[in-house]
């Protein structure tokens, strides 16, 4: 069986942080895997909690707990530091508000890429996410999912994992779902510290999907299943994360080197979003949005070879 490094990135979630440690701690069947655990702070935890986490993962066969402190935040370069301070072949990252739903979840996952050597990338599923018909057409329609549940929308967007609740059997995908996925490690050494992918780094899951795709094949496993205690809205502001939706997605349709019609997909989506969120009174996300539409149409905007090349490539090197 393949060792595995799972990382966390946090934030001032204690009780959720503790809550997913112990559903870690909990798993069976895992008697000759490594379980090594990263957490990376952009808060504080409380030394006698760091303590009480790692006896909870020394109780696991061969568990090990590591800590980072960060002193710049941003989930995105969480992320891609904690790959230079892991050593195991596969790497999963969790959401600090998520709960494996599954004694066997480690166990699961690790049968599923031994069924094909050619998987570098593995996802589960968060319980409790759905859509209607009507919904599904409304996203078809606004470009914000596809009628495919492992395709991404036209604008670059992840809805159809709403669609990920129907499936029985493993399916490929080109995306996962950010707070349950894993991958081998090597898949994800072109991931660069992005300068826009700050505070709330919208759709940073569907660059590391991107860049890990050019490896191998990336798969959904519908049972590897978490609860995924989310907030009910961000911590950041409305009109912050809109932008970020848009500045975040123009730059991965860049990446991808995606068609004219892909980002007319991501205007109307994003004009779409703003005036869904005008009829609520959401006048911050409104202003977001707007100033995102704006950024995509502005032609004298920094291009994205000119953010990207003087940036280190994976994660080596960093302390």
């Amino acid at each position: 069986m393949s060792d595995v490094s799972i990382i966390i990135c946090t934030r001032n979630r204690i009780e959720d942080l503790t809550r997913c440690i112990q559903s870690i701690a909990g798993q069976q069947d895992i008697k000759h895997t490594a379980i090594e655990l990263l957490i990376v702070d952009d808060g504080d935890i409380p030394v006698h909690k760091l303590e009480e986490y790692r006896e909870m993962i020394s109780k696991l066969p061969d568990g090990e707990l590591k800590y980072y402190k960060k002193e710049q935040p941003g989930v995105w370069l969480s992320r891609y530091q904690a790959l230079s301070m892991v050593k195991n072949e596969i790497v999963i990252y969790f959401d600090d508000d998520a709960e494996l739903d599954d004694r066997l979840y480690l166990r699961r996952l690790l049968d599923t890429y031994k069924q094909d050597e050619s998987i570098v990338g593995v996802g589960g599923v968060a319980k409790g996410l759905s859509t209607s018909r009507a919904g599904k057409l409304l996203g078809v329609l606004t470009c914000q999912m596809s009628s495919s549940p492992g395709k991404l929308s036209p604008s670059g967007l992840a809805g159809s994992l709403l669609q990920w609740g129907e499936a029985k059997s493993v399916f490929p995908t080109e995306f996962f779902h950010g707070c349950n996925m894993s991958f081998r490690r090597f898949a994800l050494n072109e991931m660069k510290p992005y300068p826009w992918m700050t505070s709330y780094a919208v759709a940073d899951d569907l660059y590391m999907c991107y860049l890990a795709s050019r490896y191998g094949k990336l798969v959904i496993d519908p049972n590897l299943r978490i609860i995924h205690h989310e907030s009910p809205s961000s911590r950041d502001k409305a009109g912050k994360v809109a932008k970020a939706t848009a500045v975040n997605h123009y730059y991965f349709l860049l990446l991808k080197q995606a068609g004219m019609w892909n980002y007319i997909a991501l205007l109307w989506t994003l004009f779409y979003s703003m005036i869904k969120h005008a009829l609520k009174r959401n006048f911050n996300a409104v202003s977001g949005y707007a100033q995102g539409i704006l950024f995509v149409l502005n032609p004298r905007k920094q291009k994205y070879h000119e953010y990207t090349a003087s940036l280190p490539i994976g994660g080596k090197g960093l302390t």
